[in-house]
C-alpha cells in the first residue's frame, strides 16, 4: 500500500507511459493536452483514497471545489449539482471498498467519456483520451495497492 506521495509518483510514471504510447502510436497531443492528461492521471491516481483523510482527499476535494465553483460561475447548475451528489459517495463507504475496485476504475471517470456525447448529441469520442488518462491514473493506484500483479 503506497502513500499519497507514492500514488502521485506512480500516477506520474503511468501518465508518462500513456503519453509515450499515444504520441508514438496514435497522435501528437498539444502541450495543453499533455498538461491536462497528466493532471487527470494524477487526480485519479489519488482518487481511490478520497474516503480517508489523506493527500488524495485534500488534492481531490481541492480540484472538486475549483471545478464545482467554475461550473456554478458558468451557470451549469445541473452539472454542478450532480457533481456534488456523486462526490459525497466515497465518504459513505469503508476504505478499500468500492473505490478500490475495477468496476469503480471503469465507471468513476466515465463522465469524461460520456459528457461530450451528451453535450453534442452525437457519438463524439473527443473525451476518450481524457478518459484513458483517468483510467491510467486509477489503474496505477490499484497496482500500487496490490490489486493487480504486474510482476511476481
Amino acid at each position: 500500500m503506497a502513500s499519497g506521495k507514492g500514488h502521485l509518483a506512480g500516477g506520474f510514471l503511468f501518465a508518462l507511459l500513456f503519453l509515450h504510447i499515444i504520441t508514438n502510436y496514435f497522435f501528437s497531443p498539444s502541450p495543453i493536452d499533455i498538461i491536462l492528461y497528466i493532471s487527470i492521471a494524477l487526480m485519479f491516481a489519488v482518487w481511490p483514497d478520497v474516503d480517508i483523510k489523506s493527500i488524495g482527499q485534500k488534492f481531490f476535494y481541492s480540484v472538486f471545489f475549483i471545478t464545482d465553483a467554475y461550473l456554478i460561475i458558468m451557470h451549469e447548475y445541473k452539472v454542478a449539482a450532480y457533481f456534488g451528489l456523486i462526490i459525497i459517495l466515497p465518504v459513505l463507504a469503508k476504505h478499500g471498498g468500492w473505490t478500490h475496485s475495477v468496476p469503480a476504475m471503469v465507471l468513476v471517470p466515465s463522465p469524461l467519456l460520456i459528457y461530450p456525447i451528451y453535450n453534442s448529441g452525437i457519438f463524439d469520442l473527443s473525451g476518450a483520451p481524457y478518459y484513458i488518462a483517468a483510467l491510467t491514473g486509477y489503474f496505477s493506484h490499484l497496482v500500487l495497492d496490490g490489486r493487480f500483479r504486474l510482476w511476481k
